[in-house]
């Protein structure tokens, strides 16, 4: 028996849990568990759990007491999720500031008391609440309609939420029998029957004011926890599928021999979904207990985690999240293929009578219940917005919706590259002076920019882009052309080696329109770039040979330019190099070539966007430009500084994916043989 082993905490839980177990159909037909089984857990120390010895409970840890809530719900599942409430709130209260509050709730929950109550708003209403705590000549009283009460017929303390006169939202406290409170058990849910889920009519209950604190003091996480308490009951549910699938296979192999190999089949993937269920469980569960660690070891305490104690609950409520999608699909699995078991155990005519029998349906039910507490598409949602937007727990879809678009708005300017056309003869002025080169590379070493050399300056382009390589190794390079710049091997050679050189930052920049030649140019051009994969190359100075040269690809080009290939230079580690064109060329983009972005003429300058970019749509390149030396000067002195880090690609920092496009007609092996032939 391993140490976080719910047995090894709780001696006598076994005991219990067999007669759960036993009674779990009648607790399940008539809607009502039986008193003596949430006082038998509290006698065992269930409630207490999580306090430190020294303050009276038992000191397990998150994952022990996760492990004991799953192991409860195997037997029945209504007993488990009658104390979520309690789990939550203790958590709660661990957590919180030192002093009388704190010392009076873990006091209470020593003692061995249950708490439970109720947030939902009875009409239903979501983030929005009407029960009214007021203050009257005779003291504070407690006026409302709560659903979903889940436990409180079993519970000593009953918490709710609720707003006060002064319109803050706060968590009062009330004992179960105070008057003025009514549980009406009106619960008619078709799963969880006996969770006491139904409504609590408050009407002028008094409440001792030090049993009223703010709704912030929730520790950071607490949805999380909310959720996490719902997966140990969804995973212990699977479970007892489990076990109620063998117990099942059992007495039919016992009338009728060996189960058929469908029955078999439905067995392992009932165990499979249980097994995979707990292990999503365990895993959020560590980071959890990671995170609730911290949050007790924050300032007036010690701990390793304290200063980031916050953002590991974050990560860990997000972890619990993602375990929702998975551990729902496994519960509801493993309920489904147990209603369908007896079918595959070849009983088909007697298949609801073994179904009564053994109770198949209470599993099904209770899963598909549990899994619709909390909305799994919209955990969905909250997951993408936290990992792709960034925004945490917000109330509405209106206010996500407004966020992920100022975020995008947000991203798309930080993200926004800035490219300085090195117009007129400013790419001589940089060749010919080196001292003006170094000044201009020392003011651009640490700037996020690219630099855009055309052929209308006295060089190349190519040529032009080459000189600027060594001063200003940070700078990413953009080689404009107005058409097809010469042979497209010779082009592609030429900025190849510049690829190589440069570590993967150049781009190139078709200006002026493309009539049918300069297309076939692109064409052949981007095909060599490809044809020399620099993965073939091998690495190892012991290999037999340089290169696989089954990895080397002729190109094929017969058209105006015929072109066999291979290029003689491996291709670039960004793979390709980034690719622009003006917009409305979409003939360059065929199967046999590719485009990555299109310029688009603004009257402050053009800007590259995605192909196919909705109006309005953020830049991702935009085009400054400048004459003179004292222009890139002060340009310089404006742009922001590059991101620290290890060196990127063009298409890393603009978040390009390298393009998939078809080879052409004329395509084949460069070397052909089984034997690989050095190149």
């Amino acid at each position: 028996m391993s140490p976080s082993d719910p047995r090894a905490i709780l001696p006598g839980l076994d005991a219990l849990l067999d007669e759960v177990r036993a009674a779990a159909r009648a607790s399940d037909a008539s809607a009502r568990l039986p008193q003596r089984f949430s006082a038998r857990l509290r006698r065992l120390g269930f409630g207490r759990m999580r306090l430190p010895v020294e303050e009276g409970g038992l000191g397990a840890s998150v994952t022990e007491l996760i492990e004991t809530v799953a192991t409860v719900a195997a037997a029945d599942a209504s007993l488990a999720q009658s104390w979520r409430t309690h789990v939550i709130a203790t958590e709660r209260h661990l957590v919180s500031p030192a002093g009388p509050a704190r010392e009076r709730w873990l006091r209470r929950i020593a003692d061995g008391a249950m708490i439970a109550g109720g947030w939902t708003e009875a009409d239903g209403s979501a983030g929005r609440f009407t029960t009214r705590l007021t203050r009257t000549d005779g003291g504070l009283v407690l006026t409302g309609h709560k659903g979903y009460s889940t436990g409180s017929a079993y519970a000593d303390w009953l918490e709710y939420s609720a707003v006060d006169d002064g319109g803050e939202l706060v968590i009062a406290a009330v004992r179960s029998d105070a008057p003025g409170l009514s549980i009406v058990d009106d619960w008619d849910g078709f799963g969880q029957r006996a969770t006491a889920s139904g409504t609590t009519v408050l009407a002028d209950v008094p409440v001792d004011p030090l049993d009223v604190g703010p709704f912030s003091a929730q520790q950071p996480g607490t949805a999380g926890w909310q959720q996490l308490v719902l997966l140990a009951v969804l995973a212990g549910i699977a479970e007892g599928a489990r076990e109620k699938a063998r117990e099942l296979i059992v007495h039919v192999e016992r009338a009728h021999g060996a189960a058929p190999f469908a029955a078999l089949e439905e067995y392992g993937r009932i165990s499979a979904s249980a097994e995979a269920a707990h292990a999503s469980l365990a895993c959020a569960t560590g980071l959890v207990g990671t995170a609730q660690d911290a949050l007790l070891a924050r300032p007036g305490r010690s701990g390793a985690h304290a200063e980031n104690a916050e953002a590991l609950a974050y990560d860990a409520e997000t972890a619990v999240f993602r375990a929702q999608l998975a551990i729902v699909a496994q519960a509801v699995d493993a309920g489904d293929r147990l209603m369908a078991l007896p079918v595959a155990l070849g009983r088909a005519a007697d298949a609801d009578r073994l179904r009564r029998l053994f109770g198949l349906d209470r599993f099904w039910r209770d899963a598909r219940t549990v899994s619709t507490h909390n909305a799994v598409a919209l955990k969905a949602r909250m997951i993408a917005d936290r990992e792709l937007h960034g925004i945490g727990t917000v109330a509405t879809a209106e206010e996500r919706a407004a966020l992920r678009e100022e975020r995008l708005a947000t991203d798309a300017a930080e993200r926004a590259l800035v490219a300085v056309r090195l117009g007129g003869s400013l790419p001589a002025e940089l060749a010919a002076d080196r001292a003006l080169l170094a000044e201009a590379g020392a003011r651009l070493a640490d700037r996020d920019v690219a630099l855009v050399v055309g052929d209308g300056t006295a060089f190349d382009a190519a040529t032009a882009a080459a000189l600027l390589i060594d001063a200003l190794p940070a700078a990413w390079l953009v080689v404009e052309t107005g058409g097809a710049p010469g042979h497209p091997y010779d082009f592609a050679r030429r900025l190849a080696s510049l690829e190589q050189l440069s570590g993967g930052r150049f781009a190139w920049a078709l200006r002026g329109g493309a009539d049918a030649r300069t297309r076939e140019h692109v064409r052949v051009a981007q095909q060599l770039w490809r044809s020399w994969p620099r993965e073939s190359i091998a690495a190892d100075g012991t290999a037999a040979h340089f290169a696989e040269t089954a990895l080397i690809r002729r190109v094929g080009a017969d058209g105006e330019y015929r072109v066999a290939g291979p290029l003689n230079v491996p291709s670039s580690p960004q793979q390709l190099p980034v690719f622009a064109v003006d917009e409305g060329e979409a003939a360059l983009d065929d199967p046999h070539s590719y485009v990555d972005l299109v310029v688009r003429g603004t009257p402050d300058g053009d800007e590259w966007r995605l192909p196919g970019a909705a109006p309005g749509s953020p830049a991702v390149v935009r085009v400054q430009e400048t004459g003179t030396a004292a222009g890139l000067l002060r340009i310089a002195d404006g742009l922001r500084r590059a991101a620290a880090g290890p060196p990127r690609t063009l298409r890393q920092r603009l978040g390009l994916p390298v393009p998939a496009f078809d080879e052409l007609p004329g395509a084949g092996p460069r070397f052909v043989g089984d034997v690989p032939e050095a190149s």
